[in-house]
């Protein structure tokens, strides 16, 4: 999946909600060309190692250039499958699938940094601490979390899609699912519909696309409907992928796959770089009284487990599902023990954290490592979407030429 498809709320994006339910995901993560936002970054960036500069202004417009071509060629999909659909009678659509076309433009090609889940601003930590608090079972549902994720994260989501679905969600529910079935088939139709429980036979697919064995889904459903149609006349017969490594879950896919950015080369790259701006900062924060932090391979330190650690008394170990393989093992260094003296009143608790990420966030102002990590972690992003340049524009040229052909087969 691409990261438009991430990005756009669609027949494959409804795919990957079918999926998440079933194998008990509750999101997606996003990519950067999808919910990059803001944070500064400079017209020209190095890599902090003699690297050659990239033009981190003319990538941003590359990013934003694609995702206003996936737009373009998502309406011209979209009338396509109306023409279809109307010819069947439907002119009220679910508008979850058809008539969103915003493109989300980004300031720069990362708004969301390593440092960002140990270094909140200085004002932020003495009103917020780490946010730790917010995620503990006595504060998860309460207001007050819901004023610290509206204060610190609302930015993150002030350009989604607004739309009025009403007109749909006012028709009878078997008229909804005829809709849902001319659009996309019935298999798909009834995928969505999953609720969690195991079928109580084995089932299959004429195609194979859905298979039960063990409990575990193999695919997701195939497209079919008006969908089909558009995708069969527009790009020819869609094809299963892989989805993981082990080659045992596919999805469906029609159009040219975006590039994408290596994600694991810029953590690698941006931890080898930040290696010598590391010791001033953890020195400050020992010297806080907050000694013994170790930062991992990818730049990172497990605040998480240390968060786990402080509020309920044992480091978070994700259990293993049954019949899948365990989880991967935690390469992070061991977090520091819990002071003796740490407090056991949760109150007491939170106020200790406010005051640990106050010393982290000083700490990184006055060590520099704030800095440092910030400039280091947008030129090593920037390299790699230079990296990707020369194939990016190759994908823009034929998403052109995939919309051209649309707007000829509305014509016809």
């Amino acid at each position: 999946m691409n990261q438009s498809d991430r990005c756009r709320y669609n027949p494959s994006t409804q795919q990957w909600r079918y999926l998440a339910g079933l194998l008990g995901i509750a999101a997606l993560a996003a990519t950067a060309a999808c919910t990059d936002s803001g944070g500064g970054s400079d017209d020209g960036a190095d890599g902090g190692s003699g690297g050659e500069a990239v033009d981190a202004a003319a990538l941003v417009e590359m990013v934003n250039e694609s995702a206003r071509l996936d737009k373009e060629l998502a309406r011209a999909e979209d009338r396509i499958i109306a023409e279809c659909l109307a010819a069947q009678g439907f002119t009220v659509h679910d508008l979850r699938y058809m008539g969103q076309y915003e493109p989300h433009e980004v300031e720069a090609l990362t708004d969301f940094r390593p440092t960002d889940e140990f270094l909140p601003e200085v004002d932020v930590a003495a009103e917020w601490g780490f946010g730790w608090w917010a995620e503990t079972a006595e504060m998860f549902d309460s207001q007050e979390t819901q004023d610290y994720y509206e204060a610190t994260w609302a930015a993150e989501y002030e350009d989604e899609p607004v739309f009025d679905n009403s007109d749909f969600e006012s028709l009878p529910s078997d008229e909804q699912r005829a809709w849902s079935v001319a659009y996309q088939g019935e298999e798909a139709t009834a995928g969505l519909e999953y609720t969690g429980e195991a079928p109580e036979d084995d089932t299959s697919s004429d195609d194979g696309s859905l298979e039960f064995g063990d409990g575990a889904v193999e695919s997701i459903p195939k497209p079919g409907g008006c969908q089909l149609e558009m995708i069969e006349a527009l790009y020819g017969e869609p094809q299963q992928v892989a989805v993981d490594e082990e080659g045992d879950l596919f999805h469906w896919v029609w159009r040219p796959e975006m590039p994408l950015v290596d994600v694991d080369a810029i953590d690698t790259e941006y931890a080898a770089r930040m290696v010598d701006a590391q010791p001033a900062f953890l020195t400050c924060t020992a010297d806080r009284g907050y000694p013994g932090w170790e930062f991992n391979e990818t730049g990172r330190l497990a605040m998480r487990d240390y968060s786990s650690l402080l509020y309920t008394g044992e480091i978070y170990e994700e259990e293993p599902i049954p019949g899948e393989d365990p989880p991967p093992a935690d390469t992070n260094p061991p977090v520091p023990d819990l002071p003796e003296d740490v407090p056991a009143d949760f109150e007491d608790k939170r106020a200790y954290e406010v005051e640990m990420a106050v010393a982290f966030a000083e700490c990184g102002d006055e060590s520099g490592y704030r800095e440092t990590a910030t400039a280091t972690y947008d030129a090593v992003t920037a390299e790699q979407y230079a990296a990707i340049e020369v194939d990016m524009y190759a994908w823009q040229d034929e998403i052109r030429g995939f919309t051209t052909k649309a707007q000829e087969l509305i014509a016809s």
